[in-house]
């Protein structure tokens, strides 16, 4: 796989699964633009990869504002002249029975994952179209293939970002554009790792109990980690992957078949 001097955009590239995206890009010799709204964590991100060698920018970016976005593809265009590569990280997540779920929490699951991914693949499609080529990688999850108690609004987000790209990837087909989704799994980072705090408040399980609780669900018998989704995306943006759009890859260790 190569991947040098491909310009390269992260939404929410600067933690978890995104820093690991990021920092496999630039391994790769990928150019590449953090888009988040903590520019601390990012500057951290970026400095890791300035060691390796690669060019880097940060723009600061709410996925969820169109504006922003608008900002986030001028600025990148301005310094790098073209796109090549979208990956569509950025997201959030909350814990609730649907009885209990807030309609303002609902929309604000749905405007960070589903209409930022709308968004930010509205605005560079535009560009890919224009140079007849690019990759786009949306990042969605297992759990927009199965229904978890306390998660609804969390799945229906995720669940439409897989259906959006296969659509998508219909569309951009003709102009050589390909488009994938991921559905990691159990992957350990801080967003997993809150999860189990909430866990461990709620049903008053160590944190040790949880994790076992999650391992004997896994066939592979481990967590996943960021850089075993990374590498995934990776792939997906590089030419071995020329033939394969409209799909969702399953990161998952063997939970997923669907």
């Amino acid at each position: 796989m190569t991947l040098r001097n491909k310009i390269v955009i992260v939404t929410g590239g600067n933690r978890g699964i995104g820093r690991a995206i990021s920092l496999a890009f630039a391994q790769e010799g990928a150019k590449v633009i953090i888009a988040a709204r903590n520019e601390t964590k990012a500057r951290e991100v970026m400095d890791d990869i300035k060691k390796q060698g690669s060019e880097c920018l940060f723009v600061r970016t709410d996925v969820s504002q169109s504006e922003e976005i608008h900002n986030l593809v001028k600025a990148t265009l301005d310094e790098f002249k073209r796109i090549d590569i979208l990956v569509s990280n950025a997201g959030i997540i909350s814990i609730a029975p649907v009885v209990d779920l807030q309609e303002k929490e609902w929309d604000k699951i749905m405007e960070v994952n589903a209409k930022g991914v709308f968004l930010c693949c509205r605005a560079v499609a535009k560009q890919m179209i224009k140079q007849k080529s690019g990759k786009i990688i949306n990042v969605s999850s297992r759990l927009g293939k199965v229904g978890v108690p306390r998660y609804a609004h969390y799945c229906a987000s995720k669940a439409a970002v897989m259906v959006f790209s296969q659509t998508l990837a219909l569309e951009l087909a003709p102009y050589g554009i390909n488009v994938n989704s991921v559905a990691p799994g159990i992957i350990e980072t801080d967003m997993q790792r809150w999860e189990w705090e909430w866990d461990r408040k709620v049903r008053g399980m160590s944190l040790e109990e949880l994790k076992d609780e999650a391992l004997a669900t896994i066939p592979l018998r481990r967590m996943g980690t960021p850089e075993d989704v990374a590498r995934v995306v990776v792939f997906l943006a590089s030419a071995d992957a020329d033939y394969l759009t409209g799909q969702s890859i399953n990161v998952t260790g063997g939970m997923e078949f669907r």
